[in-house]
C-alpha cells in the first residue's frame, strides 16, 4: 500500500491542494458543505478526464489564478 503512495505522479500530488482551493471557493459562496465531497469529485475529474495538454493548461491557471486571488485576500486592507 505504501509503495503506491510513493509513487504518486506528481501531476497527482499537486492537483489535492488545488481542488481544496477551488472547494474553498465554494464555501465562500456558501455551497452547502454536503456538496463538498461532489464539488471535490468532479473538479478532480475534469482534470484527469481532460487531455494531457489541455490539464496542464487548467493547472497553470489554477495555480496562477488561486495564488493570485490568495495573495489580494491576504494583503486586502480589513474594512
Amino acid at each position: 500500500m505504501m509503495d503506491k503512495l510513493i509513487t504518486l505522479p506528481d501531476d497527482v500530488v499537486m492537483l489535492a491542494p488545488i481542488v481544496a482551493a477551488y472547494v474553498g471557493i465554494a464555501k465562500e459562496f456558501r455551497v452547502p458543505s454536503q456538496y463538498n465531497h461532489l464539488i471535490s469529485l468532479m473538479i478532480a475529474t475534469v482534470f484527469v478526464l481532460v487531455p494531457s495538454a489541455t490539464q496542464q493548461v487548467l493547472t497553470t491557471i489554477s495555480i496562477i489564478g488561486l495564488t493570485s486571488s490568495g495573495l489580494y485576500h491576504f494583503t486586502k486592507k480589513r474594512e
